[in-house]
């Protein structure tokens, strides 16, 4: 027989198989103990390579579909702070007049918030919020690639993103990404969205990776940007100096 903690745990691990992600307070309510005992039994799980803890929340590690969904995170766009961070840092690279590829990630939306100081920016993205954010708070020129939008996702990726993206040309391509590796590079979950930034990356002279730090060492099946490919790579945190050695084998410029 489980026991009272074992009892609970599992019940939140069966919940999180069914509903792919939950907030705290949807534990709380699940189980039925306090908000602290949810947290407590969260951090073993986490432990146990079961599950993994994002802001408010909870979500499985051993399904690779699994991300938390996009309109919660832009709902908590105003408490990312690491993200805005990274987006302040990225926007030291731009310059008036750039042509830049800009994925649909919420670190993007937050360079977004940036931008809107340059002058004659032409900005492509996969993006629909990425999109609308643009056209409300910049005066650029933005052009959405064509194709299929992923459902939950706001986005748009796959083989028909990937050819528009091919009739494009841009100074600079900007991505974030879900796992980086120092050695294989940038890998995705989802290979439309892989695909679209291996054209961003084809298509650009140079690219840039913004990457948080929960994102590092983190390799996932798709591999979509090669090391030896980024130009400039910007996290939040000093890097150890192996990781700062790989990057300057590839003249890779960090930012942190």
């Amino acid at each position: 027989m489980l026991s009272d903690v074992e009892d609970r745990q599992q019940q939140i691990v069966n919940h999180l198989k069914l509903n792919q992600f939950a907030k705290i307070t949807d534990l709380v309510d699940l189980v039925n103990y306090s908000e602290a005992t949810v947290k407590r039994d969260l951090v073993l799980l986490e432990k146990s390579g079961l599950i993994r803890r994002v802001r408010g929340g909870a979500m499985l590690v051993d399904n690779q579909k699994i991300d938390v969904p996009y309109m919660m995170k832009i709902t908590q766009l105003d408490e990312a702070t690491e993200k805005r961070y990274i987006a302040d840092l990225a926007s030291t690279v731009i310059k008036d007049d750039m042509v830049l590829f800009l994925d649909s990630s919420t670190t993007s939306l937050h360079l977004v918030r940036n931008l809107g100081r340059f002058e004659g920016l032409q900005i492509i993205t996969n993006g629909i919020i990425t999109a609308a954010m643009l056209s409300e708070f910049t005066s650029a020129k933005v052009s959405v690639v064509g194709g299929t939008i992923v459902q939950k996702r706001a986005t748009i990726n796959g083989a028909k993103a990937y050819n528009d993206v091919l009739t494009y040309s841009a100074d600079l391509a900007i991505i974030s990404c879900r796992g980086f590796d120092f050695y294989q590079g940038v890998t995705e979950t989802h290979e439309g969205e892989a695909l679209v930034k291996r054209a961003f990356r084809k298509q650009a002279n140079h690219l840039m990776v913004l990457a948080t730090q929960e994102k590092l060492e983190q390799r996932f099946i798709h591999q979509a940007i090669a090391s030896h490919e980024i130009d400039y790579f910007v996290t939040s945190k000093k890097l150890s100096n192996e990781q700062l050695m790989k990057l300057q084998e590839h003249h890779t410029q960090c930012f942190y």
